[in-house]
């Protein structure tokens, strides 16, 4: 009878411990979400209200990122008391080291999320090989949101590569509600096999809604223009202003006025 009452009481338990442990993976995650919110508003502060550079969009057009003062993965962590990413880089390509990812040196790092699975091309590597017999690599779980400039680019024919033009805060009218950075997937696995998005190319150092997290509780976090860091359930966030989570819908446009806004400036549509 005893030992009875004691399987039922480890049943009991099992699942408890395992959500507290969930939640505070969670908290840790969305820690590292709100540090980037605080060094975006210092960065902010300093350099005239401008957000600082997205990058350009490809893994092999990282040196060029990486070079660049404004890249917002060197710009915002010494406000932090962090290294920028180009260090990180180097010291990975030149000495040997491994740039954090997800089960290993990780916990330290604000650009990666601890609780994160690492897929099976982490880091992400491109280039050369170096002297450490390692080529260049980078490996983010947060990420700036790619359709933040869509429409501002496009109207004023910004070339890609810009670090010095880029937007102010000003220029966003809702900035409550419109998504600065992002929690990315780690794996395709977050995602169920018949979601829409589970096959996209998750090596990326910005996204939008194609590649929001799903590991906490079936979503992950975003950091918005007032610096505020919200959880989001990964099907709220794919579903268009239209209710659809089709990404081929005719006109679809995933700005939802007043909660989740991706381009401030024109649709957020799937491009």
């Amino acid at each position: 009878m005893v030992i009875g009452i004691i399987v039922v009481l480890i049943g009991l338990l099992v699942p408890v411990v395992g959500a507290v442990s969930a939640t505070s993976r969670q908290v840790s995650s969305q820690s590292n979400l709100k540090h980037w919110g605080t060094g975006t508003m210092m960065y902010l502060g300093s350099h005239k209200d401008k957000l600082p550079w997205e990058g350009m969009k490809d893994l092999d057009q990282m040196d060029t990122n990486l070079g660049e003062n404004a890249y917002w993965a060197n710009a915002i962590p010494p406000l932090l008391g962090e290294r920028p990413y180009s260090e990180i880089a180097d010291a990975a390509f030149n000495d040997g080291f491994q740039v954090p990812v997800p089960g290993q040196d990780s916990a330290r790092s604000i650009f990666v999320d601890p609780s994160a699975v690492a897929p099976d091309n982490a880091p992400w590597s491109w280039g050369p090989i170096g002297p450490s017999g390692n080529p260049r690599s980078c490996y983010f779980n947060y990420v700036p949101n790619s359709q933040l400039n869509n429409t501002y680019k496009s109207d004023y024919d910004i070339p890609d590569f810009s670090p010095k033009q880029t937007m102010a805060m000003s220029m966003i009218p809702d900035a409550e509600h419109t998504i600065l950075m992002m929690e990315m997937r780690s794996i395709p696995e977050e995602l169920k096999g018949d979601d829409p998005y589970f096959g996209e190319d998750l090596a990326r150092h910005r996204g939008d809604w194609k590649r929001f997290a799903a590991r906490h509780f079936n979503g992950g976090h975003l950091l918005f223009g007032d610096g505020h860091v919200g959880f989001f359930e990964n099907r709220r966030v794919i579903t268009s202003v239209q209710g659809s989570v089709d990404p081929d819908q005719a006109a679809g446009d995933w700005n939802i006025p007043g909660e989740l806004i991706w381009d401030p400036l024109g649709a957020a549509i799937n491009d």
